[in-house]
């Protein structure tokens, strides 16, 4: 279960201070955690490369110890992000049990010198170490059972595990349109258009890449149907390119196209600066939508994408990024084999500076502000009424369904969906809660949080009773722990965040709280940015960002913050870019995601980090430090003594 807990930047992410105020972490950024501890009871936890307010993950005996074991009944071992440990004697005292990747001898000395000194507990670290060995022996135990039972049952056929990644894939795809009911649709007459259709982008690069046992192409799974690639694999086209794919389409039934975002667009190690399509890409489904008044795209990228050309297209099926039996799912959808389910797990805004965030997160800033608070994604559009492009749930059906009968009855509420199509399709029914009306000086909340949902099948004009049991925590706030706030809440389901229909009251005998954001503040009543003072006011303490001096470097800093002030760290990157370079052929592929990915892990990470994961003996690291701090008689010290100052 990882990265716990704030890991939302790549930018710096090895030093980065996620910065926030108390309950926006434990409304909002903790409470997906907790759900996982407490229902899924997971044996190991990874904590994340960042601070939060101050305080990096490995060293917060608040997160790992106080809130994760003693609040939320964790047993099991926490093991860091590679290279994600920053001091370990604080790390054994927090309740971080494992250094990985393992095979470094990272701060050894140093906890064995404590630990003989008494300033750290022996009991610290045999704890540790007995979670770390209990880890092991369950992990034994399940394979062995599982070993067990395979030789009972026989071996499960690669074949079935690529069905249930057709599945997966098939029942997240989102259909976001589907104007004159144009999808599902025969291929025979159609045109498969875009690089995508004949190199499907299906997985990410860093941490979620894999190596898939089969895999197949669009253009593979229908041979009779033809293709025109219409843009290049970086997403670029050309005038030839785009007239090829524009008489293609002109000639067929229906055109498909393949767009989304390249491969160099999105993946481990960096983040996207803006929310846009390649040009060619927009330029490919311009022509043929041009060209040919039934045109479909299908989207593949692995999060939102600004869509300028929504009303030309006559339907959008959106895929995420669909692994490796996606091309089937692909297929399936498209011509009514499947029916699409899924649901949006993000709002997609009409463009980036519709974001409440656009302004102030990322940008080349070192720390994460979460300066919006509570208003997150869906909350913010919701209490704002900023228009967006699709909202948060939804998704379209190539079926419909009515929702009715709405009963609350004490903490239980239920509805009855109907299947008013002809075809047996699923539904996602989500449930949204409402808080008493805002008072000048009240309690600041979002206008709606989203508290269950459930999936269910139906049946052409079958009919079902979906139940849900709402709880304390359904209407709940932090506030030095959890409490209900008193007043009259509203529920609502549909089938997404901007469409419920159905609604009625409960009345909480809850608590009367008093807002802590004063009168008339950003928070109270959205617009706009909240200002940096706002937020200031909201945290209760000043935010400011400390500017890097040479003379002033640690080894919590990286190469690339050194460089600008230091030779030796610009000759160091060098000899990083050399390094990664022989798995690529000794060429510099900046334009490769996994080499972008590489350098940028490797130069940005924290020399800490770097002792971790590098291979470097550490008096060569202090070293380094201490030459770009411009100390060279403290940097040959080190040398010539052969182990880093901090050990004497």
């Amino acid at each position: 279960l990882k990265h716990f807990a704030c890991n939302n930047q790549e930018y710096k992410r090895f030093s980065s201070d996620s910065i926030l105020d108390e309950r926006t972490l434990r409304e909002i950024y903790l409470a997906g955690f907790e759900i996982a501890v407490k229902e899924g009871k997971p044996s190991a936890v990874m904590c994340a490369y960042n601070k939060i307010n101050g305080e990096h993950c490995s060293d917060s005996k608040k997160l790992l110890t106080d809130i994760l074991r003693t609040e939320w009944g964790f047993d099991g071992a926490v093991i860091t992000d590679w290279g994600a440990m920053n001091d370990r004697i604080r790390g054994f005292k927090a309740g971080c049990d494992l250094s990985m990747p393992g095979g470094s001898n990272y701060m050894e000395a140093e906890c064995a010198r404590v630990v003989t000194d008494g300033s750290l507990a022996e009991s610290d670290v045999d704890r540790s170490a007995d979670r770390v060995l209990l880890l092991i022996e369950k992990a034994t135990a399940a394979v062995d059972a599982s070993t067990a039972a395979a030789r009972e049952a026989g071996p499960i056929g690669l074949e079935q595990h690529h069905a249930l990644a057709r599945q997966a894939a098939e029942e997240s795809a989102v259909l976001l349109k589907n104007d004159d009911r144009l999808l599902p649709v025969s291929l025979e007459g159609a045109v498969l258009i875009g690089h995508m259709a004949g190199d499907l982008r299906y997985q990410g690069t860093g941490s979620s890449h894999i190596n898939p046992w089969k895999l197949n192409e669009v253009t593979g799974l229908c041979p009779d149907v033809p293709f025109a690639a219409g843009c290049l694999a970086d997403g670029s086209t050309n005038d030839a390119l785009l007239a090829q794919a524009a008489a293609a389409a002109a000639h067929a039934g229906t055109a498909i196209v393949f767009a989304g975002l390249p491969d160099l667009d999105e993946a481990e190690g960096y983040d996207r600066t803006h929310m846009q399509m390649p040009e060619g890409h927009i330029r490919l489904i311009e022509a043929v939508a041009e060209a040919n008044q039934r045109t479909v795209v299908v989207l593949l990228c692995g999060s939102v994408v600004e869509i300028p050309w929504e009303t030309k297209v006559k339907a959008i099926l959106y895929l995420g990024l669909p692994g490796q039996a996606g091309a089937e799912a692909i297929v399936n959808l498209l011509t009514g084999q499947a029916v699409p389910c899924g649901k949006l797990a993000e709002s997609w805004p009409i463009r980036y500076e519709d974001c409440v965030s656009a302004t102030f997160y990322g940008n080349d800033q070192r720390n994460a502000h979460y300066r919006e608070g509570l208003y997150v994604g869906y909350r913010y559009y919701a209490s704002t009424g900023i228009r967006v492009r699709y909202p948060f749930g939804y998704g379209l059906s190539y079926t419909t369904f009515t929702y009715t009968d709405l009963v609350i009855d004490g903490w239980s509420v239920s509805i009855k969906v109907t299947n008013t199509g002809d075809l047996a399709a699923k539904e996602i029914v989500q449930l949204f809660v409402t808080p008493p009306r805002h008072t000048p000086g009240g309690l600041y909340r979002p206008n709606k949080e989203l508290k269950a949902f459930a999936k269910i099948k139906l049946q052409p004009r079958e009919c079902k009773k979906v139940r849900f049991t709402l709880n304390e925590r359904s209407f709940s706030i932090w506030d030095n722990g959890w409490v209900v706030p008193a007043g009259t809440y509203t529920v609502c389901v549909g089938p997404n965040s901007e469409n419920l229909s159905l609604t009625g009251t409960i009345e909480i005998a809850g608590t009367t709280i008093s807002s802590k954001t004063g009168n008339n503040t950003w928070y109270n009543a959205p617009q706009g940015v909240p200002s940096h003072a706002a937020w200031e006011r909201l945290l209760g303490r000043i935010v400011t960002e400390t500017p890097l001096f040479k003379g002033q470097f640690t080894m919590e800093n990286s190469v690339l913050d050194m460089m600008p002030h230091a030779l030796v760290m610009r000759i160091f990157y060098k000899v990083i870019e050399w390094t990664i370079t022989k798995d690529f052929d000794g060429k510099k592929t900046h334009d490769n995601p996994h080499f972008r990915m590489l350098l940028t892990s490797a130069a940005d990470a924290s020399l800490s980090s770097m002792k971790i994961n590098g291979g470097l003996r550490a008096p060569v690291m202090e070293a380094l430090l201490e030459m770009a701090n411009g100390r060279l008689g403290k940097a040959m010290k080190v040398l010539l003594c052969g182990k880093n100052l901090h050990e004497g």
